[in-house]
């Protein structure tokens, strides 16, 4: 019997034929169903649907974020020019909500899925005849994989695959955020998925050979170096120990494809 997996898209409604003809063929030995949150201030759904062949979507709202974003110490250089603040919470809040609609879901159609996969919605790879299936199969409880790369300062945020038990710890994703936030760390998306995996104990896998990219994406701010950081810029000393360590871990884990 082929195992299930549930392909986890929130957010923006982004959508190519291109990109799921990937998904298809990256999952050709699964089942494969692709459960959405999408903000609700869109107005594309019914083309993404159609596109991912989609029968429900959670349609969420976004949240004022100023708050918790006037309590953040420290950022890194790149604030404001690669990364918005505000986004790093829209994000991670609508990754918890998917996982929230994913239980939901589940319950309601009394379906069961062996293994949960976060992707965002323009990734694709230009690795020819990659098979993830054994990475997959092999995953043990408290395991998450990866692709090799985008592991910028931390974890790739935009796909990652656990078996569905453990996929749901990170469903309280944004209290955990708030407490990351607490401790006065830099933030990125990245650092903190790395904290998050980390707090959960999780063990952290990488696909090796496999390499992820976006369609059509430039950062035009990203060059702009008049773009200061909206924060202090500081990394303090443990934080420099842990940036040192998931990089040389991850050098570690693609070599040896641990």
């Amino acid at each position: 019997m082929r195992k299930k997996v549930a392909i986890l898209l929130s957010g923006l409604a982004r959508y190519d034929d291109r990109n799921y003809e990937f998904l298809k063929n990256l999952f050709q030995d699964y089942d494969f169903k692709i459960i959405s949150s999408l903000w609700a201030n869109q107005s594309d759904y019914e083309q993404f649907k159609k596109t991912y062949f989609v029968d429900e979507i959670k349609l969420i709202e976004q949240n004022d974020w100023s708050q918790e974003i006037s309590k953040i110490k420290y950022v890194f250089g790149e604030e404001n020019r690669s990364y918005k603040l505000e986004n790093i919470f829209h994000m991670w809040h609508s990754i918890s909500e998917n996982i929230k609609f994913l239980e939901e879901y589940c319950y309601k159609n009394l379906l069961n899925f062996d293994y949960v996969c976060r992707f965002r919605g323009d990734l694709f790879s230009e690795s020819e005849k990659i098979d993830i299936s054994k990475n997959i199969n092999n995953l043990n409880d408290n395991e998450i994989i990866f692709p090799e790369n985008f592991h910028n300062r931390g974890l790739n945020d935009m796909f990652f695959i656990a078996n569905f038990k453990t996929f749901l710890k990170i469903k309280n994703c944004i209290k955990d955020l708030k407490n990351f936030i607490s401790e006065s760390r830099p933030l990125s998306s990245e650092y903190f998925f790395y904290h998050l995996v980390r707090s959960n104990s999780l063990k952290i896998k990488i696909i090796k050979n496999f390499n992820v990219d976006l369609y059509g994406v430039e950062n035009k701010s990203h060059k702009n170096y008049e773009l200061k950081p909206t924060k202090k810029a500081f990394i303090p000393l443990i934080d420099k120990f842990h940036l040192k360590y998931i990089k040389y871990k991850l050098r570690i884990l693609k070599k040896f494809n641990l």
